[in-house]
């Protein structure tokens, strides 16, 4: 199997169509940190994310920045803003060290239109992605920041306990919260003992105390 067969959406493919799709894409690597396509400039490739995290960026007026979006590979990187084709007001940054191929877009649409698998993969995942950014932004409005940070580290479902490996910083942008108004948040959470910080990141300690959080209007 290609290194692109590892990827979800392209698993059921043929040998010989994973070949192909080799071919057509070229590899890329990225350091964390490095961005990977800034804010205004039109997605003429799709990122088949083999390794590493991407996060789609925004700046705000203020000059902060939100992550409104990652992906951790194998994955498809940013598939709405490939489809549709236009100038995206978000830009693709690596948040740790990404390996990937990058598949031309003209590639990727014929690809969706000769391989049933493939589309209805894809567009079972932008409908996940579209709930998921309702749930997101109904939190950041409604719930205050305690109860919509205990809310994504339940949402996270870690197998090893570890729901957020990155800084607090980072966690911040992801939320779309001050790295304060986080800080203090996870303070409150750890004091309860609903979870722990750590060398490896955020554990969860007691999920069910976390879900009373979640739940705290």
């Amino acid at each position: 199997m290609t290194s692109v067969g590892f990827i979800p959406a392209l698993r059921a493919l043929p040998s010989a169509k994973l070949e192909a799709v080799d071919r057509d894409s070229h590899p890329a690597r990225f350091r964390a940190g490095a961005v990977i396509r800034p804010a205004g400039e039109r997605a003429s490739a799709v990122v088949l994310l083999l390794s590493g995290t991407v996060v789609a960026t925004h700046t705000q007026p203020c000059g902060g920045e939100v992550w409104p979006d990652r992906w951790t590979g194998p994955a498809i990187v940013d598939k709405a803003a490939v489809l549709d084709g236009e100038t995206p007001s978000t830009g693709l940054a690596a948040i740790t060290a990404v390996t990937a191929r990058l598949l031309p877009r003209i590639r990727f649409m014929r690809l969706l239109d000769e391989e049933q698998s493939v589309r209805e993969h894809v567009l079972g995942q932008l409908a996940k992605d579209v709930m998921a950014s309702r749930q997101r932004l109904s939190q950041a409005v409604t719930l205050p920041a305690v109860a919509q940070l205990a809310a994504w580290l339940v949402a996270q479902n870690p197998t090893d306990r570890v729901a957020w490996r990155g800084s607090q910083e980072q966690l911040a942008r992801m939320l779309g919260r001050s790295r304060v108004t986080i800080n203090r948040a996870l303070a409150r959470l750890t004091d309860t003992g609903a979870v722990r910080v750590t060398d490896q990141g955020i554990v969860v300690v007691d999920r069910s105390r976390l879900d009373v959080f979640s739940n705290d209007c």
